[in-house]
């Protein structure tokens, strides 16, 4: 990781190549060059108008739709760690919060019974 501060439009680009590593706000800072969260959660809000909280989690969850709704048989453990949560329960959960459906219902296939969620 560099020590300089990247460029706050770069933000996205660094999110979205690191979705796996990035969990939290604070993480998406030190892959930016940041040692203050504040200071770029304020620079974000600034320029992006939103929250990096919020916008990290529609781009977590535009992911795991996209994967769960995509022809490969992906399996939830899979999804949820390609979007970086720890395990399916982490996966459902998120869905959930985030649109009150389950991930299944994203699917396209039948939902098999071992899959748990």
């Amino acid at each position: 990781m560099e020590n300089r501060e990247r460029a706050i439009t770069e933000a996205l680009e660094v999110l979205s190549t690191h979705l796996k590593d990035i969990e939290r706000v604070s993480q998406w800072a030190e892959f930016m060059g940041y040692n203050d969260t504040v200071r770029f959660s304020r620079l974000f809000r600034n320029y992006f108008r939103k929250t990096p909280k919020s916008v990290m989690d529609n781009i977590k969850l535009d992911k795991a739709i996209e994967l769960l709704t995509s022809p490969e048989d992906l399996s939830c453990y899979e999804v949820a760690w390609e979007i970086g949560k720890r395990d399916e329960h982490a996966l459902f959960h998120f869905v959930k919060r985030m649109t009150g459906r389950a991930p299944t219902d994203f699917s396209s296939r039948k939902p098999r019974t071992y899959k748990y969620c």
